[in-house]
């Protein structure tokens, strides 16, 4: 069981490597996605070696879940979800970081787990990646730089949406189990962390499909807007 979830933990370096590699060659608008993914890479060695030395990891999950939501926003910003709605973008952002501030330090403690955080976050980086979908089936190549005879399920934004839809619509409900006291029996926490192993499994991988197959700057030339840098 431990190896099975070292080795899900860890698959995001699959990801983390390929986006090392095409960096440079990666269009703009596709770098918050490899911020993620170095970041995750990041916090999971953070993690692993404090947990080798039986330490908690709450404080270390707490800041990475924070960077997380914010560098995601900031690539469906790319992404053009907040075009017309600049306000909005910079409202959630400012709620997120607002509602982090007052769960670690005011009404909770850093180094115990911020639920409504996660919560609350996971529910806005869904309904952002379903409209990002949204889009995307409606605007094609003219939001998201499909490469043009290519299926969906070779696009980078797509992938993207598709990975952060499965892991944190499943994240909502596991903190939601753990908020109201869901996760009283042994065997209900031994299974909902093995179906989380699996999820994460797949999830990374999608990732590292995106990151792979994300468009080239050199090749492709944004119709509607630009990457905000």
């Amino acid at each position: 069981m431990f190896l099975k979830v070292i080795f899900s933990a860890f698959s995001i370096f699959i990801a983390g490597i390929i986006g090392l590699i095409r960096f440079r060659k990666i269009n703009k608008m596709y770098w918050p996605m490899i911020f993620v993914v170095w970041l995750a890479c990041i916090n999971e060695i953070i993690s692993f070696c404090l947990f080798k030395n039986n330490l908690s990891t709450a404080i270390n999950n707490n800041i990475y879940v924070l960077m997380e939501a914010m560098v995601l926003l900031f690539l469906f910003r790319n992404f053009g979800i907040f075009n017309r709605r600049k306000w909005l973008f910079w409202t959630v952002c400012g709620g997120l970081a607002a509602l982090w501030l007052w769960e670690n330090f005011i009404g909770g403690k850093i180094w115990c787990i911020s639920s409504w955080f996660r919560i609350v976050s996971s529910f806005i980086i869904v309904l952002t990646s379903i409209d990002a979908i949204s889009k995307l089936m409606v605007f094609g190549s003219q939001e998201f730089l499909i490469i043009r005879g290519r299926s969906l399920f070779a696009n980078a934004a797509f992938l993207i949406c598709i990975g952060t839809i499965i892991f944190f619509t499943f994240k909502l409900l596991v903190e939601i189990f753990w908020f109201y006291g869901l996760n009283g029996s042994e065997i209900f926490r031994v299974k909902l962390y093995d179906i989380l192993t699996y999820i994460n499994l797949l999830v990374n991988l999608i990732y590292a499909l995106a990151v792979l197959w994300a468009p080239p700057k050199q090749r492709y030339t944004m119709l509607s807007f630009s990457p905000h840098w």
